[in-house]
């Protein structure tokens, strides 16, 4: 489902020389297809005006590869905060890809923003909701901000039916990137709250890894 929002305090400037980029997010619970979204989008453009960036605790697959679960990946920039990725942005750059934006803490909107002004269009992915099916502050800040949100769901593991939950099968430690043993995607009546120290929860299915930050 897409929902298209209207950014009324962004709106065009007749004055300003480029037309304004558009921003989109891409959210939903793990293993909805979002990366998977964000490689479409990215071949579309001409290689020499598209830059792409992952938050480097990403290292599930590559530690320099945007790479989805089904193994599609694209080169891309390993960067730690807003700052790293204002860095690096080119002159000649028209469409910005970043991968797992909730990752991302002060400063990324208004990067985003600033970037959108300057005629540079983005496509965010971003967790949504968290594991314990909380929304996740910096997601909505982002999708106030966007001007396009794409919300994606999965199949859960346990029924089959339509997945927006993310279940976390083991206790939580920090920040952590893990893998089939530790998520899945599951519909409202099965997902059920993480476990804490010295639980589990029922054991998950091949869905393949993912990452999750706890907060």
């Amino acid at each position: 489902m897409v929902v298209r929002l209207g950014n009324t305090e962004h709106a065009a400037n007749p004055l300003r020389p480029t037309q304004r980029g558009v921003i989109e997010i891409v959210c939903g619970c793990m293993f909805a297809g979002k990366t998977e979204t964000l490689l479409d989008r990215v071949c579309t453009f001409a290689p020499e005006h598209v830059q792409v960036f992952k938050h480097a605790v990403d290292i599930r697959y590559h530690p320099s590869r945007v790479v989805s679960h089904r193994r599609r990946s694209h080169a891309a920039v390993a960067v730690t905060d807003t700052a790293d990725i204002h860095a690096r942005i080119e002159a000649d750059t028209k469409f910005v890809a970043i991968d797992e934006g909730h990752f991302f803490g002060p400063g990324f909107i208004e990067l985003c923003n600033e970037l959108a002004d300057r005629g540079v269009s983005l496509l965010i992915t971003a967790l949504d909701p968290d594991s314990w099916a909380r929304p996740i502050p910096a997601v909505e800040a982002l999708k106030i901000a966007a001007d396009v949100v794409t919300l994606k769901s999965a199949t859960c593991a346990q029924c089959d039916q339509q997945a927006t939950c993310t279940q976390r099968l083991i206790p939580f430690e920090d920040t952590l990137v893990g893998g089939s043993d530790a998520f899945e995607p599951r519909c409202v009546q099965c997902w059920t709250p993480p476990p804490e120290s010295g639980q589990t929860i029922r054991p998950a299915s091949n869905t393949g890894p993912c990452v999750q930050q706890s907060s």
